[in-house]
């Protein structure tokens, strides 16, 4: 059935976790978000997204309708990485945007990975030096290997460091990247000795459900990215890196609200508010200048999940 059936008979269509992540790759839907950056989105803002604690997780709903085409998403997140099943589960909902039916139903946790690996390839194409070549991932979940993969199709990539709480996580993660990527050198390696990897890094991508820094500042030039964390009091990177960087975030208003990477710094007086040099769309619309260390704090925000979905629907 095409989607033009599936509108005039009522039907949504349902693109499953196999389908969603085939439907299109990250550096398309990294090119769709530059795309609708650069034609003004998101210009009004979506209502915040909600959150409801449950007994053993909490439920987030993600609505947007900035691209004209009204979405949601609805996932639910399990505190306990170990629980059952994959620890983020749920639905992402597009709509006509003149019938207002329900036109394409897709895997939200699929969604969200390629979303958030897509946020970050484009923020790394703005702030990221061409020839990074180091690089090292702390977490070994489907957001560390999406990331891996994603970065090193666009960077000259020469080693890789998977940072794992579970060694035989890492281990499991690297022996697949290594069979996609067999002449690049992938390394699984236990949290307590991550510390001479990140003084070499060239790029440093945090996606983890660590609520306090995952490494110390490395004391040199590097490019991080902190995406695991929606919460004001957690935080995966050190306040000091933060504060001697170039600090650039989604959107200010959500990062001052949700992002405890920035927040806690502020808090502890080791910066303010206002050395947030950039937003998401500075990067792609502006010339910036980057000296030093630069920082890019993720979220996820409604108006991303809509474009990127418009973008594997289409």
């Amino acid at each position: 059935m095409t989607m033009s059936d599936a509108v005039h008979l009522g039907d949504p269509i349902y693109l499953d976790e196999q389908a969603t992540y085939a439907a299109a790759t990250i550096g398309q839907c990294a090119d769709a978000l530059e795309e609708a950056l650069r034609a003004g989105l998101p210009g009004e803002t979506d209502p915040p997204r909600q959150f409801m604690d449950l007994p053993n997780g909490e439920m987030l709903m993600m609505p947007s309708r900035v691209t004209g085409t009204p979405t949601i998403k609805i996932v639910t997140i399990l505190h306990d990485p170990d629980g059952p099943g994959e620890r983020i589960k749920g639905v992402h909902l597009v709509c006509d945007p003149v019938s207002l039916a329900p036109r394409v139903i897709m895997d939200a946790a699929a969604l969200t990975v390629i979303r958030t690996t897509a946020i970050s390839i484009v923020a790394l194409r703005a702030i990221a030096p061409p020839d990074a070549g180091r690089l090292v991932i702390f977490g070994a979940g489907p957001q560390g290997a999406a990331h891996l993969d994603a970065i090193a199709a666009e960077w000259p990539l020469t080693h890789v460091a998977v940072v794992a709480r579970r060694l035989d996580r890492a281990e499991a993660m690297v022996a697949a990247a290594r069979q996609r990527h067999p002449d690049l050198v992938i390394e699984a390696v236990a949290s307590n000795e991550s510390e001479s990897l990140t003084r070499q890094a060239d790029i440093i991508v945090c996606a983890t459900t660590a609520t306090t820094p995952v490494f110390a500042d490395p004391g040199h030039d590097v490019t991080a990215i902190a995406i695991g964390g929606h919460s004001p009091i957690g935080r995966e990177l050190p306040g000091e890196l933060v504060a001697r960087s170039f600090i650039a975030v989604e959107d200010r208003e959500a990062a001052l609200r949700e992002a405890g990477d920035v927040v806690i710094p502020i808090n502890d007086g080791l910066m303010s508010a206002d050395d947030i040099k950039a937003d998401l769309s500075d990067l792609v619309t502006r010339d910036l200048e980057l000296p030093g260390s630069r920082v890019f704090k993720s979220m996820g925000m409604g108006w991303e999940d809509a474009v990127v979905s418009a973008r594997i629907a289409r």
